[in-house]
């Protein structure tokens, strides 16, 4: 879509929905009964559907069409389906275009400081609040904003709050998320952040590819490491295939950001996640090409996965003091045709 101002826009159409807008609405259906959910459009063909009911993750994304993320069998499932256990995450995951992992730990399931964790923490079940669609002219373009605040808070515990904004323009294809974690509590807390983004069919297939700005790699199992010389090539669904996990140091560009990319370059289709290396200076890859679990999750992160347990005995554990608040910055920036595929590329030296 060609730029257009409020002056030209308002010429053409009676409401900015019929170009870009967004939808509250509630879901009806089996697990996904009651589920609040927003759909927002930016004119250009991105789609994308945020769940207040799911810490404002994003559940799903379509561009012109094509599905960018991996959707498990489980979909979209409300809160309620999700019960405490060293692995029962998995059973209310939806897969879709970005999970929160954390807020207090994030990575394998563990015993610190005499808590009992769980895989990948609280925070992707638990409902927001606050919530807020808005949309606004600036000089350069009209704006659809979301935000809202989700709270991870206990008696004698934890009194964590994450606001998040997601904010997209009409016509350019860059999804921008800007969560703030605030420490409302007198005490000192961990912080472990692991934003699960996961790619999927059409966009992952053999013809994609995977690139990442890294100082160094950590395989985590032996099958990882056995298969590091292919770690950025994407074979076809395999039931044998072992999924595997592979932790980065991230080094920035000058203005301080991390780049990874997953590029289908006969399918004219990309995706950049772009994301500030300040607070958010680890990367994980997360590979399981099985039979209908064919997804890769490219995931910056302010941790490794191994746990928080570990994450301590390395003097490797992130922490919050008495009403400290931190910033988490992730732009995901969609690549269609050969010139802006060309243009990602050279981000890197090769393919991983």
């Amino acid at each position: 879509m060609k730029h257009l101002t409020m002056q030209a826009a308002y010429k053409r159409v009676g409401r900015m929905e019929q170009l870009a807008g967004m939808k509250r609405y509630v879901l009806q259906e089996g697990r996904q009964r009651g589920v609040h959910a927003v759909d927002l459009w930016n004119g250009d063909g991105l789609y994308m559907t945020i769940l207040p009911d799911r810490a404002s993750d994003i559940a799903s994304l379509t561009f012109r069409g094509k599905s960018l993320c991996w959707l498990s069998g489980v979909g979209i499932s409300g809160p309620e389906f999700w019960h405490k256990g060293d692995f029962e995450w998995d059973r209310n995951f939806g897969g879709g275009m970005m999970a929160t992992c954390g807020l207090t730990t994030a990575g394998l399931p563990s015993t610190d400081d005499g808590e009992k964790l769980m895989l990948h923490g609280e925070i992707s079940n638990i409902p927001s609040e606050e919530v807020n669609c808005r949309s606004f002219w600036k000089e350069d373009g009209y704006y659809l904003q979301y935000s809202a605040k989700t709270r991870q808070v206990r008696p004698y515990g934890e009194n964590l709050c994450l606001t998040r904004e997601i904010t997209v323009k009409m016509g350019e294809n860059v999804i921008r998320v800007r969560d703030m974690v605030e420490n409302l509590d007198f005490r000192e807390s961990p912080l472990m952040m692991i934003y699960h983004m996961n790619f999927g069919y059409p966009l992952l297939d053999e013809n994609a590819k995977l690139y990442l700005t890294a100082d160094a790699c950590f395989p985590t199992s032996p099958w990882a490491e056995e298969s590091l010389d292919q770690i950025g090539h994407i074979p076809a669904p395999d039931d044998g295939y072992k999924a595997r996990a592979y932790n980065h140091t991230v080094y920035a560009d000058v203005d301080g950001f991390a780049y990874a990319s997953i590029l289908n370059e006969p399918l004219g289709l990309g995706a950049t996640v772009k994301f500030a290396s300040d607070n958010l200076n680890k990367f994980n890859l997360w590979k399981c090409l099985q039979e209908r679990n064919y997804v890769v999750g490219l995931e910056p992160c302010n941790c490794r996965t191994w746990g928080r347990d570990k994450a301590r005995e390395n003097n490797d554990l992130v922490f919050l003091k008495p009403l400290e608040r931190k910033e988490f910055c992730i732009e995901l920036q969609i690549h269609t045709g050969k010139e802006e595929l060309e243009q990602a590329k050279r981000r890197y030296p090769a393919c991983l």
